[in-house]
């Protein structure tokens, strides 16, 4: 197993919700030596300097300071968004049904839903209290298999092989947790437990199911990464290890946002169309005037998974674009707007990926289909920064279990770095 994908699998492992993405994010700067800062401060910048700050615990920004102002020699930004779609609690969720404690969920995006059941499913979130006279939120994680959501037998719903799997969202997607009435008090109690905190001083929380199995290598070569979350923590890694790992300081200032809520639109005030990129890019111009003239000069690279070729459902990709495992970035191209690159900022993560040694590959879906949403056209329009919008190929997306190549996480790394260096000049 090669580092970046040890990594990786590290990452993932501690990112069963948006928020604990952003957790162990954090620390992986710190260790770096980046320095977190705050929205509510002042910000005195050096050149060179290593930052980060934290918007709404489930969004991030990291950045480098340019040896020149950014007003002078722009930005080189990285997108990439901390969700992955799955179920969320319903606010209020238990019902003694049938014998059995089970908590109603709603669907989070666009899962594949039947992948879901008969899995171990732990729990995640956060819980909010009061501390000090302070209301605070902390983490939790119940990492062990409390939660199910368990299948009808065939004989109960005969036409599934043949029709398909299908289960109504607020009928049947039902987790099962227990057969006592008070087993809801025994789970808020572990919910407690896990955040360090008495149950008696819980005054709200939220909960994501997740899966625990771990990832794992798959393959006769360990050629491809099983894992929930790839989309796209996958991506968000990466921005980590391109921005972590560069060395030198450029011209330009580096940025990596990682945005929340990009599964259900991106409109919220941790996604991508909250004003968070805009104003801190503001705020390292300085000037509202400077940020206008860095912006003229910028880049941003829009980093979320697209779809690999499926051998056993290939008429559903366009016959001239066919991004496979293991064979390199692919850049998401669209002439309805789904995705923000263009012919200009394709050529410049071509002429990234050249340097940095990478394959490239191109999508775009089908003439009589429909192209997926990203970060890319929001955060383009939002600040009117030239985007291309880039993805590793993955099999098996927004299934419980996700299928990536290992040869394509360095590559991504790799194209990142050079991205995040400077190293292509645009005029």
């Amino acid at each position: 197993m090669n580092r970046e994908i040890s990594g990786l699998i590290s990452f993932l492992e501690n990112s069963p919700t948006a928020s604990h993405c952003v957790q162990i994010s954090a620390e992986l700067l710190e260790e770096d030596g980046f320095k977190e800062i705050f929205m509510r401060d002042e910000w005195n910048l050096s050149k060179g300097g290593k930052y980060f700050v934290i918007d709404s615990a489930s969004t991030i920004a990291a950045f480098i300071t340019g040896s020149k102002p950014a007003a002078e020699a722009g930005f080189r930004i990285i997108g990439t968004h901390t969700d992955a779609p799955g179920f969320r609690l319903k606010p209020e969720p238990y019902a003694y049904t049938e014998g059995l404690s089970t908590l109603g969920v709603e669907i989070y995006g666009g899962p594949t839903v039947a992948t879901w059941f008969d899995r171990d499913l732990g729990l995640a979130g956060n819980v909010t209290f009061m501390e000090k006279e302070c209301l605070t939120t902390k983490l939790f994680r119940i990492d062990r298999p409390v939660l199910r959501f368990p299948s009808p037998a065939i004989h109960l719903n005969r036409t599934a092989n043949k029709d398909g799997f299908k289960a109504n969202a607020e009928e049947q997607l039902l987790l099962v947790f227990g057969d006592e009435e008070n087993d809801y008090d025994t789970l808020k109690e572990m919910i407690a437990e896990a955040a360090d905190i008495k149950v008696k001083d819980m005054i709200d929380f939220s909960g994501e199911v997740f899966d625990i199995q771990p990832p794992a290598l798959n393959g006769v070569k360990d050629n491809y990464l099983i894992a929930g979350g790839i989309d796209n923590q996958a991506s968000t890694h990466a921005a980590l290890a391109a921005i972590t790992e560069t060395e030198t300081t450029a011209d330009s200032t580096a940025v990596v946002f990682l945005f929340d809520n990009e599964e259900i639109g991106s409109r919220t005030v941790n996604g991508a169309a909250s004003p968070f990129m805009e104003r801190v890019l503001e705020r390292i111009s300085g000037t509202r005037d400077d940020f206008f003239r860095a912006c003229s000069r910028s880049m941003n690279v829009s980093a979320d998974c697209v779809h690999a070729i499926h051998p056993g459902w290939a008429n559903k990709h366009s016959k001239l674009s066919k991004p496979h495992l293991n064979k390199g970035p692919a850049i998401k191209m669209s002439a309805g707007g789904s995705y923000a690159s263009t012919a200009r900022t394709s050529a410049y993560f071509i002429k990234c990926a050249e340097l940095a040694g990478s394959p490239i590959q191109k999508f775009v879906s089908r003439a009589d289909g429909k192209s997926g949403g990203t970060l890319g056209p929001i955060a383009a329009t939002g600040t009117g920064i030239s985007t291309v919008d880039v993805g590793n190929p993955t099999l098996s997306m927004h299934s419980a279990r996700e299928m990536a190549g290992t040869a394509d996480h360095r590559d991504m790394i790799n194209c990142m770095k050079i991205h995040l260096e400077g190293r292509v000049r645009i005029s």
